[in-house]
């Protein structure tokens, strides 16, 4: 569908920043961009508001939405402690080789986009290294359920990769989880997931000083 396919590709720029957060969405640079009429564009748009992406506001129109750390909270609680039981359960009888050996290889490949500064495969990466415990447990829906519905903490992980000294220590930690996940211990996993994924919180004001036009205030 003509709708299917204007709002795959705006989501896709709205979460790698290719459209900055407060970016204006007119129906007049749309149509000829999609060379679609304006239904296919308004529900497109329709449901990226649904998802919190952009925001329509009757007399001044249509924009990407600021990052609102409200929601940014909620979708990295859900995110934390979803991933935390899912190690829990994944780590039961040992985490295995194939998944240390998966791990090992996807952090090769994200170093690799490190070094060219390839944020979006560097995310991309990152979101397939902690999927890893989802379908070592058999849940994978549910990993690619909540990632779906997490577009403001997508976007403010985006907005983490413009500082170089978060993405080594990404780097850094992926590589004490991959030790962690070798001992087999689930409890040493879990620790280290839980500061991984929660580092973010005290990192957030950096972040506002630094781009205090992506942010709602």
């Amino acid at each position: 569908m003509l709708t299917d396919k204007v709002y795959s590709d705006l989501k896709k720029k709205i979460l790698s920043l290719s459209l900055k957060p407060g970016s204006p969405l007119s129906f007049s640079a749309l149509k000829p961009l999609y060379r679609v009429s304006i239904s296919p564009i308004r529900d497109a748009l329709k449901a990226l508001e649904s998802e919190g992406l952009v925001e329509i506001k009757p007399q001044s129109g249509t924009f990407v939405s600021l990052i609102d750390l409200e929601k940014v909270r909620d979708e990295r609680f859900s995110r934390l402690y979803l991933e935390l039981g899912a190690i829990e359960n994944a780590g039961k009888n040992g985490f295995g080789d194939e998944l240390a050996s998966e791990w090992e290889r996807l952090l090769d490949d994200q170093k690799a986009a490190y070094s060219c500064r390839n944020t979006g495969k560097f995310l991309e990466l990152d979101d397939s290294m902690h999927s890893l415990f989802f379908k070592k447990c058999n849940h994978i829906q549910v990993f690619e359920s909540m990632k779906n519905s997490s577009g403001n903490y997508h976007r403010i992980r985006m907005v983490s990769y413009l500082f170089d000294d978060i993405l080594q220590n990404i780097l850094v930690q992926h590589q004490g989880l991959l030790d962690a996940i070798r001992t087999g211990n689930p409890d040493a996993v879990i620790a280290l997931d839980r500061k991984h994924i929660s580092k973010i919180e005290t990192e957030t004001s950096d972040y506002q000083k630094a781009f205090p036009e992506y942010f709602k205030k």
